[in-house]
């Protein structure tokens, strides 16, 4: 039952980051932009030299950088989730928040 609960906090939250990230209260960090554009530098330096790799060493490097991308994301959503909780609690640590909500009054309410 709480893992369901927690999907759904998940599902939630994702839909909140990724609905408008050009709002007033999206975070920015200085260094990302130009940490990206370096790394599309590198990834286009990469793909040519994974090019001239054999096929069977080219599929290899294609999907462990396809693992990255994917674990990379994973940490930026369990980092983001982490926030949101990690906020819930000192809310509710201050008394801001019920403490005698239910997590399904909760999960109600966050809809």
């Amino acid at each position: 039952m709480q893992n369901k609960i927690w999907e759904q906090v998940i599902e939630f939250l994702n839909r909140l980051r990724c609905e408008d990230v050009s709002r007033d209260t999206a975070v920015k960090i200085p260094e990302y932009e130009g940490v990206q554009r370096e790394l599309e530098v590198l990834r286009e330096k990469c793909e040519e030299m994974i090019q001239k790799l054999p096929n069977e060493e080219q599929q290899m490097f294609l999907e462990w950088i396809a693992k990255a991308e994917d674990m990379l994301s994973l940490e930026g959503q369990k980092a983001y989730c982490q926030g949101y909780v990690d906020c819930i609690l000192l809310l509710s640590g201050f008394g801001l928040l019920r403490q005698d909500i239910s997590p399904e009054e909760l999960m109600e309410k966050l809809q």
